[in-house]
Order: C-alpha cells, then sequence, then structure tokens
C-alpha cells in the first residue's frame, strides 16, 4: 500500500508545472492555448488594431470640436466680462457755474465734480453693486506728479484730470507704515471754462492705491482717459 502511493504522488508530479512569475505569464498562457484559442487572440488582436485606425479620424475630430467649443465658450465669458467693465466705466455727467480764470471758482467746480462721484459711489454701494458706505471721495491730479499742482489752481488750464477714491475704509499708520485708505477708483475730468464735467468708475477691485491701478477696460476720454 504504502509503494502504491508513493507511484501515484510521482505520476502527479511529473505533470505539474508551477506558475511562472508575472512577467513570464502571457508567454505561459500563450503555451498552454489550443491553436484555435491562438487564432482567435491573433484575430481579435488584428481587429483592435483596425478598429482603432478606423476611430483615429473619429477621435480626432472630436477633439477639434471640442477645442472650438471651449474657445467659443471662453470668448463668449470674455465677451461678457467686457461688456460688464464698460457698463460699469460708462460715463456720468454733470455741470456748475462756468469758472474760467477765477482759482476759487474752479475749486468749487472740483468740489462739485467730488459731490457727483460720492453720490453715484453710494447709490451703487446701496444696490449692491460694490461694498459701502462712501466715507468721503477724495481726488488729486492725473497722472500724478510730485510736487505738482492740480490743474484747477493754475489759471492757464482750460480744464483738468483727476483720479479720485470713493474711501470705504481708513487704514490706521503703524511704527512701519503710514496710514491710507480703501475705496473704489473713479476718474474725473473738469472744463472750467464751461463748467461741465463728466467721471467714470473705474473697473476693478477696491484696494489700497487702487487710483494707481491699470483697469481691464480703459478709462472713456471724456473722463480723462
Amino acid at each position: 500500500m504504502h509503494v502504491f502511493c508513493e507511484s501515484m504522488q510521482g505520476e502527479v508530479n511529473d505533470r505539474y508545472e508551477p506558475l511562472p512569475g508575472l512577467a513570464q505569464l502571457p508567454a505561459f498562457i500563450w503555451r498552454k492555448l489550443p491553436r484555435a484559442g491562438k487564432a482567435a487572440v491573433v484575430v481579435a488582436a488584428l481587429a483592435a488594431v483596425a478598429l482603432a485606425i478606423a476611430l483615429s479620424p473619429v477621435i480626432e475630430r472630436s477633439k477639434e470640436e471640442h477645442a472650438r467649443a471651449d474657445a467659443a465658450r471662453s470668448a463668449r465669458i470674455e465677451m461678457a466680462q467686457l461688456a460688464h467693465l464698460r457698463r460699469e466705466q460708462r460715463p456720468r455727467f454733470g455741470h456748475g457755474a462756468p469758472a474760467g480764470t477765477d482759482l476759487a471758482a474752479r475749486g468749487r467746480l472740483v468740489a462739485s465734480a467730488t459731490g457727483s462721484i460720492q453720490a453715484d459711489a453710494s447709490t451703487r454701494a446701496a444696490a449692491g453693486e460694490f461694498n459701502g458706505p462712501i466715507m468721503r471721495v477724495q481726488c488729486r491730479s492725473y497722472p500724478p506728479a510730485a510736487g505738482a499742482l492740480p490743474a484747477d489752481q493754475i489759471a492757464s488750464r482750460s480744464a483738468g484730470r483727476y483720479a479720485c477714491l470713493a474711501v470705504t475704509s481708513e487704514i490706521p499708520a503703524t511704527p512701519g507704515n503710514p496710514s491710507g485708505v480703501l475705496g473704489h477708483p473713479y476718474r474725473a475730468r473738469v472744463d472750467f471754462r464751461s463748467g461741465r464735467y463728466a467721471f467714470c468708475k473705474v473697473s476693478g477691485r477696491p484696494g489700497e492705491l487702487a487710483i494707481r491701478a491699470r483697469p481691464a477696460v480703459p478709462v472713456p476720454k471724456v473722463c480723462g482717459g
């Protein structure tokens, strides 16, 4: 009985082939496949290659269509954003008494323009267009030049351009930094001879020294550019 078991175990061991490692597994499976199975694998591989070749132009067209659709969508978004900024910067107009060369009258005309800007900013803040409340509006000559007099103080100047800020908050001074303000930037042009003026909200987010920020959309020339 014992001898018979050893003989049977020998036959089993002779027929057993252990599985190879992962790298050799495909070749092992290929050897084990019958001829019909190998033929089926070859046919399936050739069919997959043919299908990939046939679908390649379709895939490329699909990619191109998606790219064109994405570009068109981006263009629409950009156009909508630019249209919004142009609406935001639409000029507003006002007028006061013609000032001519009278420096005091010229100053009052600039103050009138400043008041109109504050009223506009307060209206926008109340409507939720931007944050408020508006504490005050401060203006200075544009473009800025160190030590230069504002146009309203130069009798020979018939018009003046101003960069204004509708102030929403104060930044207190610290040992290392001077005080400052935060607010919404505006641009204005005042004609001292006619008494007319125009002002525009400058597009962009409010911030410290925002009147120096370059707008995404150019400020209309009627407001001083």
